[in-house]
């Protein structure tokens, strides 16, 4: 045992058993050290030691269960030395190894592993990379859809119709997908998708009534409504003490029953409700005279009270309230098909990508959970759901399951844990420990309200079989930090926002003791600071809160975040350096001596709420003022100089004619072209790939100096010999292979930062052995799968190197702080506005309240949101909000010593404004309705400083008085800052913002007028020109040529954004589609060995040897007719191909080309005036061109199914795109095409075009 001096209340959450205890342990509170103690205790009790292994230990992470496993073997460990004959100890130690210490995720693959016979799953199953699972759900859900296309099944075309864009039908797709994910975060997802469909079920306004939605709106709407009321009572009482403005006190008071009557009405029915809200009026203020005002602060504080409530009345009639209750309830009916239809959609994604699946042995993390739940469960005789056999033996086998970190489990973790333990039995066995204020994994599905329900249930005291404890007491932070944070949370967190009244019972308790600071050289802590960057003066729109349908997304201001960056930069100095003034030093405690010390660059952490944009802002401001600092910014990997040199290489192994990957590698250390010899390359001919041209140099084609002509001889050997190698050789060997004969790795190494650019090859390396375990193989498709990885995913960061004891500043991510603890805490960009993208949605997700969509009313061609969107709208907002809450706790805990906020705001005046008018409605605390306006943790902090005492500098800023002030003992800094006075600092001119607008405002104003005019009605001459595409193919030109070949008008839709591929069921229905063999074909003749076609037996045996190499597979064997392949080569057009390689003429298979043509060649509607001179590249493939008599004769394979007799049409056809093969092949020989011909393989006949 542990020589820790526990508190009583640390004592008893480590001792308590016999009953599920939940131990509700605040941050800092040593609760990783308490689950130890207890884990410990239990398996060296002297009179009944559990095994270890008798123990299931459930953790949020891997890390956080190696650590734990680390602590309880150092725990034993330390015993041992004490008692060293101990067998009990001893046989633990044996033990731990065997140790359930897992997260839930191992625990479930275990069960699996175990049981996998119970639900008859193949036993050498993988777990799917992330990536390849995404392929998979891809191709399943197109290959569903295109199913449904097919069979013209009504309901899903509407679907499609109502919620899928004008372009495509993605937008569908991903709310399937979507629904996929959200609904398998649950125990039964089936089950769900059903029942919610079946909510929209309803018929009649008394069934409108039954539903939760209205429930939860009524909920809202109270929260408002008292809101509004207190703001009511409170003008009420400002008319009251004024002298002068009793002519406003019978207009307010009327005001106030009117919302009390709505209150009431919130216990009737939906049709009372909306009569009450829909009846609300506001008559005319009386009129005042100012004069005989006493206070015309306290004036101005009632009518804009009253000016806000009506602005907010309005949006909340606009929102919930402006149709019809007979609308309401058409727009939940109406809604019923489609939901319905959208639920049997998600319901047969699931079973078709869990089918899929099997079919390739591999599971995905969501089946662990759900695999494992169907092993524990099985139905009795009445169908009823419960434990199965397995289940019960880990009831029986487990002493305890104790839980880490519980506020973060969700549904199907709590299903699971309820199977394996003994929580619902006479002598339950159930530890569960966390922080309720700490949940901040809402994204992933979390549900602290599992928490919340138990923590207000279960009692404090003992007897019971569910009992808690409460840990508030923190032994990490200073009084100073500590005092802070209570009073933020105590003024602005509730079960509104946070889902948890902050008071007396919830705050955070002094337990760290800090020595006295005797030095009078010396500066400790100090009070909190709080850093406002103003930016005024640049456009924007104030908010005033929220709207009903979420925010757009705020666009970062690059120059903001830098300003911000500054202050920090500044305050680092000030804190590592001697007060010019005093000489005083800041020091913090050492952790390991107990002494104060110096400040150290690592003591110093900056936590932003999200990195993106502004971790790279911060490391470049910081560090330009000469300040060490790291930051884990999770993006750049694929930017790095090296990786994108590696992938340009595999890109050119795969397909050398590619000039940009190409010219990255020629001109890299790999190769060490110099930008002069790249450009005598491409003088030699301008027309062709760089390939091309390096090839004809090393083959003497072209004359270069000696150097070159060695390079481009090295290269193409070089080349061959690598692509040769990665036919055979596993993805992950290839690329070590190519560090390794490239020298490549070596290299970086030497380069600044080779370590960290080594270590970004070695993750290549890691992704390539990823990849070579799914189903995936070859280059290509590798290059494919890190494409899809980077447009999935996002970029990733660059591999870290940074050891623990680096003496540098940190950035990271407030999730990402989670656990950890630093002397001093720069918490910044708490001016960004909170992101409510998601409620913008088409269709809303709840796990209590289902799905809340938009109903489209096609014949109407509108559309319009639900009540049930309403009312998950507004339940989704509330837990948005509230998880931001919790975030913001989380920040403010990683402080030890000291804390430090900044924050920008567009305009600090009427941020202030706001902030002090909230603060003002309540005494004590800002109202839950005011914290709902917050926009950002600055609104937040900014309400709950405007009524402290140290809030002056706010105050005053606006001239407001200093009434209902708070003297809490918390002390705080308040400094804020401007655009210039940063720019002044940094030695930079400030530029006045109001300059260019006074010259403006001087000038002569007709001359103004005309100017706006004439620029208004301006009509750039080549507008369509930036609409032309830079690439057409071929094969485009001629379908859209064809297809209109008896218009008036010829035109390429040159203005599509994507192409749309032909759907399966216009394909082939068996086996491979028309196109995929027509494409084997192809990839046959241009790979046949022209030496070794005389026989069928010869063709076969090439064709073979291609699976045996994995470029065919058997299946795509089978889908072509090999006799057509020596039926060609014994035909009159074959022998003539034959006679031309055999004396060593030009032979050219699948010759890939560029040209120009004129823009009016795509669209003949443009002006020949003005784009007759604009030309657009023209690219394509030709099959095949063979050299005879100094002419060309051009070669076109079809696989097309043509009836004989109708040759003539596919001639017709085609004759566009072999007209434009005929020229582009003209320009790139120099020669005349003599022929040109179709090879029908259909019909096995060579058909000569007359062109």
């Amino acid at each position: 045992m542990s020589d820790t001096k526990w508190t009583e209340d640390q004592l008893k959450a480590i001792t308590t058993r016999g009953c599920n205890l939940l131990v509700a342990a605040a941050a800092g509170s040593g609760k990783t050290a308490v689950l130890v103690e207890r884990i410990i205790r239990i398996i060296t009790n002297e009179n009944n030691p559990v095994d270890i292994d008798r123990l299931l230990v459930v953790t949020f992470t891997s890390a956080a269960a190696a650590e734990m496993r680390e602590r309880i073997a150092a725990a034993i460990s330390r015993s041992l030395e004490a008692n060293p004959n101990s067998k009990v100890l001893q046989r633990q130690l044996t033990l731990l190894s065997r140790a359930n210490i897992t997260t839930m995720h191992s625990f479930c693959l275990d069960v699996i592993k175990n049981y996998y016979h119970v639900i008859d799953l193949d036993p050498t199953f993988r777990i799917a990379d992330e990536t390849e699972n995404t392929l998979l759900k891809l191709e399943v859900i197109n290959d569903m859809f295109e199913d449904y296309y097919e069979s013209e099944n009504i309901g899903f075309r509407n679907l499609i119709e109502a919620y899928s864009g004008s372009r495509d039908d993605q937008r569908l797709k991903d709310i399937i997908l979507d629904l996929y994910r959200f609904s398998m975060s649950g125990p039964w997802p089936d089950k769900w998708l059903v029942n919610n469909a079946e909510r929209f079920n309803i018929e009649t306004i008394d069934d409108l009534n039954k539903t939760i939605w209205i429930d939860i709106l009524k909920e809202t709407i109270k929260i408002e409504v008292t809101g509004y009321i207190k703001m009511l009572e409170k003008a009420i009482g400002i008319i009251r003490d004024t002298e002068g403005l009793e002519p406003y006190e019978v207009t307010f008071l009327d005001d106030l029953d009117m919302f009390i009557r709505v209150e009431e009405s919130l216990s009737l029915g939906i049709e009372e409700l909306y009569s009450s809200i829909n009846n609300i009026s506001f008559s005319r203020l009386k009129s005042v005279k100012k004069d005989k005002v006493s206070d015309e602060e306290s004036l101005e504080i009632v009518k804009s009270i009253r000016d806000s409530i009506k602005k907010k009345t309005s949006k909340l009639i606009e929102d919930s309230f402006s149709m019809t209750v007979n609308d309401a309830l058409n727009g939940i009916k109406n809604s019923y098909p489609y939901m319905k239809m959208i639920s049997q959609l998600t319901l047969e994604f699931i079973n078709r990508f869990k089918e899929k699946k099997r079919e390739r042995n591999i599971l995905d993390f969501n089946d662990l959970e759900h695999l494992c739940l169907k092993i524990l469960i099985e139905n009795d005789e009445e169908d009823n759901i419960c434990p199965s056999s397995v289940a019960n033996g880990f009831r029986e086998y487990f002493d305890e399951v104790l839980v880490d970190e519980y506020q973060d489990s969700n549904n199907v973790q709590e299903a699971i844990i309820d199977l394996v333990s003994r929580k619902t039995l006479e002598n339950p066995n159930v530890f569960m420990v966390g922080d309720v204020k700490q949940s901040i994994y809402r994204f992933r599905q979390a549900k602290p309200e599992l928490f919340l329900d138990k923590y207000n249930r279960y009692p404090l005291e003992d007897g019971d079989l569910n009992r808690k404890i409460q840990l508030y007491k923190n032994f990490r932070s200073r009084e100073e930090v500590i005092s802070g944070v209570n009073y933020i949370f105590k003024e602005v967190m509730s079960k509104t926002v946070g889902e948890l009244e902050y008071n007396d019972d919830e705050a955070l308790n002094l337990g760290a003791n800090y020595k006295e600071n005797n030095d009078e050289n010396t500066m400790i802590a100090g009070p909190i600071e709080l850093h406002i960057l103003d930016k005024s003066g640049e456009y924007t729109t104030e908010v005033e809160e929220y709207d009903g349908e979420g925010l757009v997304e705020e666009e970062e201001d690059i120059d903001s975040i830098g300003l911000e960056a500054r202050i920090v930069a500044r305050r680092i100095k000030e804190l590592l350096n001697p007060d010019p003034k005093t000489g005083k030093v800041f020091k913090v405690l050492d952790k390991e001596t107990g002494e104060y010390r110096p400040l150290k660059y690592k003591d110093i952490v900056i936590l932003l709420r999200a990195t993106r944009n502004w971790s790279e802002i911060f490391l470049e401001e910081i560090g330009s003022e000469g300040i060490p600092v790291y930051a884990d910014t999770g993006t750049g990997y694929f930017e790095t100089i090296e990786i994108r040199t590696m992938m340009s290489l595999l890109k050119v192994i795969d397909n050398p004619m590619q000039d940009v990957p190409m010219i990255s590698v020629l001109r890299s250390p790999l190769v060490s072209f110099s930008a002069e010899e790249l450009g005598d390359i491409r003088l030699l001919d301008k027309e062709k790939y760089f390939y091309e041209i390096i090839k004809g140099v090393s083959d003497d084609v072209y004359e270069v100096n000696e150097e070159l002509k060695n390079k481009c001889k090295i290269f193409i050997n070089n080349l061959g010999k690598w692509r040769n190698k990665s036919i055979y050789t596993p993805i992950d060997e290839f690329i070590w292979y190519l560090y390794m004969d490239t020298a490549y790795y070596g290299y970086v190494g030497a380069m600044p930062n080779g370590k960290l650019r080594q270590a970004n090859l070695k993750i290549l390396f890691q992704r390539a052995k990823q990849f070579e375990q799914t189903s995936f193989k070859g280059l290509f498709n590798f290059i494919n799968f890190i494409n899809k990885l980077r447009n999935s995913s996002g970029d990733m960061g660059s591999a870290k190197i940074l050891g623990e004891n680096e003496d540098v500043v940190r950035i990271m991510s407030i999730h990402k702080s989670k656990g950890l603890e630093f002397p001093v805490v720069f918490t910044c960009g708490f001016g960004k506005q909170f992101n409510l993208m998601d409620l913008n949605k088409s269709i809303l997700y709840h796990d209590d309240l289902g799905l809340g969509p938009d109903y489209v009313d096609l014949e109407r061609r509108n559309s319009y949101s639900t009540l049930a969107k309403e009312a998950i709208k507004k339940k989704i907002l509330f837990e948005t909000l509230s998880e931001e809450m919790r975030i913001l706790y989380v920040a403010f805990t990683r402080a030890k010593e000291k804390l430090i906020i900044t924050g920008a705001t567009r305009n600090l005046e009427k941020s202030i404004s706001r902030w002090v008018s909230s603060a003002a409605l309540d005494d004590e605390i800002v109202p839950a309705s005011e914290v709902l306006k917050g926009k950002s943790y600055l609104d937040w902090i900014g309400m709950a400083i405007c009524k402290h005492r140290d809030g002056e500098e706010l105050r005053k800023y606006i001239g407001a008085n200093n009434s209902s002030i708070i003297n809490d003992f918390s002390t705080w800094r308040t400094q804020m800052w401007t655009k210039n006075l940063l720019a002044v600092e940094k030695n930079e001119v400030a530029v006045d913002e109001n300059e260019e607008t006074d010259l403006f405002i001087n000038s002569d104003v007709d001359h103004i007028d005309k100017e706006i005019e004439r620029r208004l009605n301006y009509k750039y001459k080549y507008d369509l020109a930036g609409k032309l595409p830079s690439n057409v193919s071929v094969s485009d030109l001629k379908r859209s040529l064809y297809n209109n070949e008896n218009d008036d008008v010829i035109t390429v839709n040159i203005f599509s954004d994507k192409e749309v591929l032909k759907p399966k069921f216009l394909q082939e229905k068996r086996g491979l589609s028309a196109s995929e063999r027509g494409t084997i074909a192809h990839f046959i003749m241009q790979k046949l060995d022209l030496n070794k076609v005389n026989t069928k037996e010869e063709i076969d045996t090439q064709i073979y040897s291609m699976k045996d190499k994995n470029l065919l597979t058997e299946e795509e064997i089978k889908a072509v007719q090999k006799i057509s392949f020596i039926s060609f080569f014994k035909s009159n057009l074959g022998k003539r191909l034959l006679n031309a390689f055999n004396t060593g003429k030009l032979v050219k298979r699948e010759l890939p080309f560029y040209t120009e043509i004129s823009s009016l060649n795509i669209d003949s509607t443009l002006s020949e005036e003005v784009y007759g001179n604009e030309n657009v590249r023209l690219q394509g493939i030709i099959d095949c061109i063979f050299e005879e008599e100094d002419k060309i004769i051009l070669l076109d394979y079809k696989t097309d199914y043509v009836e004989h007799g109708k040759e003539s049409e596919i001639l017709d056809k085609y004759k566009i795109q072999i007209k434009y093969y005929k020229d582009a092949v003209e320009k790139i020989t120099g020669k005349e095409v003599k022929e040109c011909y179709l090879y029908l393989f259909g019909l096995n006949k060579e058909e000569k075009m007359n062109l």
